[in-house]
């Protein structure tokens, strides 16, 4: 299979130069896949779909076979520009919910570009102190002495009968109004009310 790769910000690309991925270029797929992400300068890798435009099963099993060897080696695999047909196969197969597929390597790399600063920051900062014994820091702790705890009296501690003991009474339930169900009757006015224009 035709195929390039390159090296962008601490992530591999594999771009793949044909215009089928089917059943011909699976086994070769894996391997490189498989090479690629056993590489110990990148784990995390960009496949490019972009010249790719007919996609068979095994093609389909073949990228997520390459998302599972990324993931076991503690890499990312993130496919980028998928055509149309191979959205709508992994979509059917539910497998566009567990793959990283973006549309472009420029929306990767934006993504991407804060995580790798903060992975180069927390590189260069500096080593945590060394271990001291717990016997070199008593030392240093200045330790009360005996004479303030006798001093402070302590508060006699009163026990309680049971009959000492204000009875708690339990909540009442509170009575609940009823209410009528249906519409509410219009009032009838007797016959000397009415007004004299409605007779």
């Amino acid at each position: 299979m035709k195929h390039s790769v390159s090296t962008r910000k601490e992530l591999t690309i594999l771009k793949l130069e044909e215009a089928v991925f089917d059943v011909r270029h699976a086994d070769w797929f894996k391997s490189t896949i498989d090479q690629l992400v056993s590489n110990n300068l990148s784990r995390n890798l960009i496949i490019d779909f972009s010249q790719v435009k007919a996609i068979d099963s095994s093609g389909i099993s073949s990228m997520l076979l390459a998302h599972q060897l990324a993931n076991r080696s503690e890499g990312l695999a993130i496919f980028v520009s998928l055509c149309q047909q191979i959205k709508d196969l992994l979509k059917l197969s539910n497998l566009d919910k567990q793959l990283y597929i973006f549309s472009s390597i420029n929306e990767v790399m934006t993504l991407i570009e804060p995580a790798l600063k903060g992975k180069r920051a927390s590189k260069s900062q500096h080593q945590p102190p060394p271990y001291e014994p717990p016997d070199e820091i008593a030392d240093e702790i200045e330790l009360l002495p005996e004479e303030v705890f006798d001093s402070e009296p302590f508060p006699e501690i009163i026990e309680e009968s049971a009959d000492d003991q204000p009875e708690i009474k339990e909540p009442q339930p509170k009575e609940v109004a009823v209410r009528k169900r249906g519409r509410p009757k219009k009032n009838t006015l007797p016959d000397k009310a009415k007004p004299k224009d409605q007779e």
